[in-house]
């Protein structure tokens, strides 16, 4: 049975719930995984050559429908988040709020792309 990409947004609340940093790191990540997995399962095989999230989140934002831009754009941005909390923990001074934030938007996200028509964001 093949892995269920929701599960990680599921794990992500529940550190989210916990007041270590390191649980609430964790918890910003697992919320882009989920989201960034969701989104690349839709957008087909990514070419060798490029970087892989760039080429999803690409693949969005470069769809003629705005609902499907717009999951581009955000993806970026929570991939930004992922980022900074992984690399530059140091940017964040209340952790709880950036938990909170990520898990809001990753739900958003999830909403969304169940909403696009199933093809999207394939031509």
């Amino acid at each position: 049975m093949p892995f269920d990409w929701n599960n990680y947004l599921t794990l992500a609340e529940e550190l989210g719930n916990r007041l270590d940093e390191a649980a609430q790191r964790t918890a910003i990540s697992r919320a882009y995984y989920c989201v960034f997995n969701l989104a690349l399962a839709r957008a087909g095989p990514p070419p060798v050559a490029q970087g892989i999230h760039a080429w999803c989140w690409a693949k969005y934002e470069e769809h003629p429908d705005p609902s499907c831009r717009l999951l581009g754009i955000n993806g970026k941005r929570m991939k930004a988040r992922r980022e900074r909390a992984d690399y530059n923990p140091a940017d964040f001074r209340r952790w709880g709020d950036e938990v909170g934030l990520m898990l809001e938007e990753a739900r958003q996200f999830q909403t969304a792309l169940q909403a696009l028509p199933i093809r999207f964001p394939l031509p």
